[in-house]
Order: C-alpha cells, then structure tokens, then sequence
C-alpha cells in the first residue's frame, strides 16, 4: 500500500490567544492589560466584519524581536463575529515567541482583572473558525500600517 504524504501548512506560526470573557468596555479592559503587562495597547480604527459589523481592535507591537500583542473585539451590542464556547468577548492575541511561563503569567494576571469573568487559552488546533478571523485582524492591520507611513 502507498502511503501519501500530507504536508500541512500552518499559516499562523508562533501565536497564542487568550479568550476573555467580560462586560468591561473595550478601553477599560486594553488600560487594564496595559498597566498589568507594562504594554501600551492603542485603539485603532474599527473591524468591518463580512456583516458590516464594528468591532473595537487595540494593537501594541513590540518591535523587532518582540511580541506584538492585539486586543480585538468579538462581541458587543451590535451582534458577535463569531461564536466560541464558552462564550467569548475578547480576544488577546499574542504573536512572536512566548515562553509557557511568561504565558501563564499574562494569562493569570488578566485572570485576576475585577470583571473578567473568565480568560482563557484558545485552542488554535481545535476551533477551526480562528483562522479566519487571524486573516481578518491580519489585513486590518495591514491596512493601519499603509495608512500610517503616507
């Protein structure tokens, strides 16, 4: 018997997502994570979503050799970009090399935000919907970029 060979790609190297359920606005959760990570998140312009649906989208990058780090928005009032179980409001996303410890440690501080009812780390292997909005999140901060060098 043949065996054939499955080559898989795997688009998004070197990230991790922290889910975070909460009814804290947008601004006070991202002032929140600056203060506990020593990280300086600024809003930028709004995700248009494939439903015309707006979704708050905060970015911190590092620089070169260091994480960048996005606090996006996916559900409000307006309706939700997708649905995660458990049920998911925000998603902080983690790019570049992190070691499990200083993970875990981000990850408990956000824990121990007053109002975060439950964060999380997302499954990347087992929720087949996250791809899709990494592109998204991808290409809106694409967009921020181009718009910031004219």
């Amino acid at each position: 018997m043949v065996k054939k060979k499955k080559i898989v790609v795997e688009p998004f190297d070197d990230i991790k997502i922290i889910g975070i359920c909460t009814h804290i606005a947008d601004y006070k959760l991202a002032w929140h994570i600056n203060k506990l990570l020593n990280i300086n998140l600024v809003k930028y312009e709004d995700i248009i979503n494939e439903d015309e649906l707006a979704f708050s989208y905060y970015l911190y990058d590092g620089g070169e050799n260091c994480n960048t780090y996005n606090l996006v928005e996916i559900a409000n009032a307006e309706g939700r970009w997708v649905n995660f179980s458990p049920a998911t409001d925000y998603l902080f996303i983690i790019r570049n090399f992190i070691n499990d410890e200083n993970l875990m440690d981000q990850l408990g501080k956000i824990k121990k935000i007053e109002g975060v009812a439950l964060a999380y780390l997302v499954d990347l292997d087992t929720n087949s919907k996250i791809d899709t909005i990494l592109e998204d999140i991808e290409m809106h901060e694409i967009d921020i970029a181009s718009e910031m060098k004219r």
